[in-house]
């Protein structure tokens, strides 16, 4: 890190903190994809406690890129689990296999037919849009900007910072 490096301009500022993938729904193929990968990361804490139940699981599990592909293709959806672990990875479309205790977890959660809900792909979006916001207001960027950039109302903006302040 560059103790010497002179800050940002406030436009600047807001429009790192909102890199591009917040510009829409990046798909697993797109070039956006990786960099919302690499923000979920530097975010992890934050963005585990963000998601719905089911693609925290299978993020801290199998990773955010996994996650995101697994909403993408299946989100809004109801998935039957099996109960083997390769046949479930391989059914949510998972590269890597499925963690024991995240595939019981999974199995735990599932409704008497053996379904999971898969949130929707925008519904996460959102979600890690929330926590990029406020990344941006913890990181001091002109609220103004910072509302530019998302595209989100300063109203909602600052319904945010008062979420944050609680």
């Amino acid at each position: 890190m560059d103790l010497h490096a002179t800050p940002l301009p406030p436009a600047a500022a807001a429009a790192a903190a909102a890199p591009p993938c917040f510009a829409g729904l990046p798909t697993p193929d797109g070039e956006n994809f990786h960099a919302l990968c690499e923000f979920c990361q530097r975010h992890r804490v934050q963005t585990l406690a963000a998601l719905p139940w089911a693609a925290a699981e299978i993020a801290e599990s199998c990773g955010f890129a996994a996650m995101l592909r697994l909403v993408h293709r299946h989100g809004g959806r109801r998935v039957y689990l099996p109960r083997g672990r390769g046949a479930c990875a391989s059914r949510l479309g998972l590269d890597a296999e499925l963690d024991a205790a995240v595939h019981r977890r999974l199995l735990d959660r599932a409704s008497a037919a053996g379904t999971i809900e898969i949130p929707s792909a925008w519904g996460v979006f959102v979600a890690l849009r929330r926590v990029a916001i406020r990344a941006a207001v913890r990181a001091g960027c002109d609220q103004r900007e910072i509302a530019h950039a998302f595209g989100v109302t300063e109203r909602h903006l600052r319904r945010e910072v008062d979420a944050l302040r609680a």
